[in-house]
């Protein structure tokens, strides 16, 4: 939807200005003459006007943004204050742009007399689909206020849940750059040197050796080309990711690798849990549960499987025994999910299952980076082993021949 600046004169004379979504122009001008305001100027924005309208420079929503927003709408909406006022507030404090420019327009829609969950449903790269049909579940039970703690506490966790893996992975990453700079200083700086010296005592070199010294001039003289292959590198796996087909490809890999798998699959069972405990207890039916619950599980072969689970559902079958045809998640969460449904409190028992996951997650990143850190050490430990041998040992040859000589 289009985004329209505005001049505009009241009936007392006094010029006011302001910025709205609307459909187009023509529907601009018939809001304010209806309410009585004199269009002096309308300007629409665009990328040339507003480099915000360009979506690489529009700041993007977060889970901490959305967790802050449902937490906030929530305590008002308990201490009775009505939607519209709600929103009122929210406006004003909320600091991300992006996310204050679609409240103002949720608000405008609020006061047309549009439901909450179909407005927000204006802005689906805003708001997830959980959120979406948690919001309409709400409205439909009356009980929207319980509905935001939900989200809120869903999205607390998510979020605190991706803060883990970054923070455990920080690390790691930290003593990898440090390593690949020791190893390129030594390409481009070490190596050399030790070059000069051996081509001046003209003898004939190993071929390991001489290749090394061809490795570093060509890194040395054509390091652009070097940098160019590794950002294009980078770039042909960012495609390949955004591919279907190629993102089933990676996903399969990486799902293939030990302890990273073990990582991804209690992620997703965490995921699966906590999706599926939030939408149950808000009143959405299961079905409509799992098709929401499979866009946040992040890998697309389990989202492949999911498909299977669901069909199977429609037919008649328990959850559980759908799930389990799947041969991705756990045992426990499966015996979890069983007892849920034969003692009639999925939702709590899902919630516990979350939990459960969500504790266990911590402990294998943990058991990962403790792998990766030495992993790394000694792969880059090695490369630096193997580029001193190949120099050093000619010149102690050399030395060594010098010596008899004498």
């Amino acid at each position: 939807m289009p985004v329209f600046s505005y001049k505009v004169r009241n009936s007392e004379g006094s010029i006011l200005t302001g910025e709205t979504k609307v459909e187009s122009r023509e529907r601009l001008l018939e809001l304010l003459d209806r309410n009585g305001y004199a269009a002096l100027e309308i300007i629409e924005k665009n990328f040339f006007t507003d480099v915000s309208q360009i979506r690489l420079f529009r700041k993007k929503v977060k889970l901490v943004d959305l967790a802050q927003f449902c937490r906030q709408f929530s305590i008002m909406l308990e201490a009775g204050i009505s939607i519209a006022g709600a929103l009122d507030v929210l406006r004003e404090q909320t600091l991300n742009p992006t996310l204050r420019d679609c409240i103002n327009d949720i608000y405008s829609n609020i006061q047309k007399g549009l439901a909450l969950s179909v407005v927000m449903g204006y802005f689906p790269n805003i708001f997830p689909q959980i959120l979406l049909s948690m919001v309409e579940a709400g409205e439909a039970s009356g009980q929207l206020d319980k509905v935001f703690v939900r989200l809120a506490d869903h999205f607390e966790k998510e979020y605190k849940q991706k803060q883990k893996v970054k923070g455990a992975m920080t690390y790691p990453i930290i003593i990898f750059c440090i390593a690949v700079f020791v190893v390129v200083i030594m390409v481009t700086q070490v190596i050399p040197t030790f070059g000069k010296a051996l081509t001046g005592m003209n003898v004939e070199l190993p071929k390991i050796t001489q290749a090394m010294l061809a490795l570093s001039d060509f890194v040395t003289t054509y390091w652009y080309v070097f940098l160019l292959g590794v950002i294009v590198i980078i770039i042909l796996i960012k495609a390949l990711s955004d591919i279907k087909g190629g993102k089933q490809v990676l996903d399969k890999i990486q799902l293939k690798i030990p302890l990273v798998a073990d990582v991804i699959k209690t992620m997703m069972t965490a995921r699966l849990c906590r999706g599926l405990s939030t939408l149950l207890s808000s009143g959405v039916l299961i079905l409509e549960a799992l098709e929401i619950t499979q866009r946040i599980l992040g890998n697309s072969i389990l989202i492949k499987k999911m498909d299977d689970a669901i069909e199977n559902i429609k037919q008649g079958r328990q959850l559980s025994a759908s799930i389990s045809e799947m041969r991705y998640f756990p045992p426990l969460a499966l015996s979890m999910i069983k007892t849920g449904e034969e003692a009639g409190n999925l939702d709590y028992t899902l919630q516990k299952a979350a939990n459960f996951y969500e504790d266990q997650l911590e402990e294998k990143i943990q058991k990962l980076t403790t792998f990766i850190e030495p992993l790394i050490m000694l792969v880059l430990g090695g490369i630096v082993a193997f580029i001193l041998f190949s120099v050093i040992v000619p010149m102690i040859s050399v030395y060594q021949s010098i010596g008899q000589d004498f």
